[in-house]
C-alpha cells in the first residue's frame, strides 16, 4: 500500500501533466516525443517521490526532471549510431507470416520497392523499434533496453510506426 502522502503526491503529479506536456513539447518541438518524456518524467518522479520535498514548487522538480532526461536523450542520441534504412534493404524477412493479417494484405499489395520508400520515410524514432522487432526479433522488453527508453515508450513507437507505414503504403496504392 502507498503511504497517503505519496498518493496525494501522486494526484499533484497527476494534475501537472498538461502543463508538463507543454513544457515538454517545447523541448522536443514533436508530439510523440513530447508524450514519451512527458510519461517518462512522471514515471521517474513518482520513483523518486521520497525525494520531493513538501512545500516546494512541484512543477519545477518536474521540469528539472523533464530537462535532464531530455539532455540525457540528446547525449545518448549523439552517441548512438543512426540506423540507416538502406541497411535494411537485405534485412527484410522473407516470409510475412510473423505479421499480423492487416499487415499481410497491405504488404501482399505493396511492392518491395514501396515498401522499403515508405520505411525509409518514417522517422527514425519509429523506425528503430520497428526494425529491431521486426527484422531483429528482439522482445520489446530487449529493445526498450537497447534503446533506455520504458517498454510503454517501444509499444507506443512501433504503433505509432506501424500505422504511419500502413497509412504511407495505403497511400501509395491510390
Amino acid at each position: 500500500m502507498e503511504p497517503e502522502g505519496d498518493a496525494g503526491l501522486a494526484e499533484e503529479i497527476a494534475a501537472q501533466a498538461p502543463r508538463l506536456r507543454g513544457y515538454a513539447y517545447s523541448l522536443t518541438h514533436d508530439a510523440a516525443d513530447a508524450e514519451d518524456l512527458a510519461q517518462e518524467t512522471v514515471a521517474r518522479a513518482l520513483k523518486a517521490s521520497d525525494r520531493f520535498q513538501p512545500g516546494t514548487n512541484l512543477s519545477a522538480w518536474l521540469f528539472a526532471i523533464a530537462r535532464n532526461l531530455h539532455i540525457s536523450r540528446i547525449r545518448t542520441a549523439a552517441r548512438r549510431p543512426s540506423v540507416s534504412a538502406d541497411d535494411l534493404d537485405q534485412e527484410l524477412p522473407a516470409d510475412p507470416g510473423v505479421l499480423d493479417p492487416v499487415e499481410q494484405a497491405v504488404l501482399a499489395r505493396a511492392d518491395m520497392r514501396e515498401l522499403m520508400a515508405a520505411f525509409r520515410a518514417l522517422p527514425p524514432l519509429f523506425a528503430e523499434p520497428l526494425r529491431m522487432t521486426a527484422i531483429e526479433e528482439l522482445s520489446y522488453q530487449e529493445t526498450a533496453h537497447r534503446l533506455g527508453v520504458p517498454i510503454g515508450t517501444v509499444m507506443s513507437r512501433i504503433y505509432r510506426g506501424r500505422r504511419l507505414l500502413m497509412r504511407r503504403l495505403r497511400e501509395d496504392a491510390t
